[in-house]
């Protein structure tokens, strides 16, 4: 009997260490380590996760996004440009970002947003990369992981992915961008 139950224990400690496990990554991106000539050029928008389904509301109105990263000379600053298809429209909307880099910090400040902190994580080589966006302070508080492709195409094992992390972060509301249109040009 007791064998038993201490192979059922033996077992449950198992699972347990497994899914902990699981949930550890190693892909994270140091800001000041971050190679900006690996990672710039043109990204899609593919999905994202969030908290709460309310930190999804201005995303959904998009069908498709792609962005445009550009080191800027000044080291310290990356450009992230987007070209946005919104669902019920045939015209793009234009925005861009820009984000500071310093060796003493882990992640990209988004200027103007001191609040907003942004921990990039790279995926299956150099075709995926993920940022987590947190923010704890001000009018709006969020945490949501939005995944960025060099395809806009995502394959089941990337959202499979992509859907675990977001787990394990605890971000339970998903959206999938829909993609029923073409997307924007951006040069």
């Amino acid at each position: 009997m007791y064998q038993r139950l201490w192979s059922w224990m033996m077992y449950l400690f198992g699972l347990t260490l497994q899914a902990l496990w699981q949930c550890e990554y190693d892909e994270k991106v140091a800001a000041g380590s971050l190679n900006k000539t690996q990672y710039s050029g043109t990204w899609y928008f593919v999905m994202m996760a969030a908290d709460s389904e309310t930190s999804l509301l201005k995303f959904r109105a998009m069908d498709s996004a792609v962005f445009l990263l550009t080191p800027m000379k000044a080291k310290e600053k990356l450009h992230l440009r987007g070209e946005i298809r919104l669902r019920q429209s045939t015209n793009c909307l234009s925005r861009h970002w820009l984000y500071h880099i310093s060796n003493e910090t882990q992640e990209m400040i988004l200027e103007g947003r001191p609040e907003l902190k942004t921990e990039l994580f790279v995926k299956d080589g150099d075709d995926y990369i993920m940022l987590l966006e947190t923010q704890e302070k001000g009018l709006e508080t969020f945490r949501r992981l939005m995944l960025y492709g060099r395809s806009p195409t995502l394959t089941n094992n990337i959202r499979l992915g992509f859907e675990h992390r977001a787990s394990c972060l605890d971000l339970m509301a998903i959206f999938v961008l829909e993609q029923a249109q073409e997307p924007c040009e951006i040069s």
